[in-house]
């Protein structure tokens, strides 16, 4: 393995990787190494997505997912709105 000295980090970019090693209790050295190794694509596990874009698109969710949308989710409750 090899050292190596990066310059001009900008501070926004300290502060993130001192919180992201703080809450995975792992050195700060450990977090740049494996934003380099996902950033360079080297990394050999897919980076784990948190989010719903899977979901998003024209998928047809069925006639269930209608009636739900129509007798649930596009009411009003009254009471929220004096």
């Amino acid at each position: 393995m090899a050292q190596v000295t990066i310059r001009r980090v900008e501070e926004a970019w300290l502060g993130k990787a001192r919180a992201e090693a703080l809450r995975r209790k792992v050195s700060m050295n450990q977090v740049f190494v494996e934003a380099l190794r996902r950033g360079l694509g080297v990394d050999s596990e897919p980076l784990r997505k948190t989010n719903l874009d899977r979901y998003a698109g024209d998928s047809d969710f069925g006639p269930e997912w209608d009636d739900f949308l129509e007798r649930d989710l596009k009411q009003l409750d009254p009471e929220l709105w004096k």
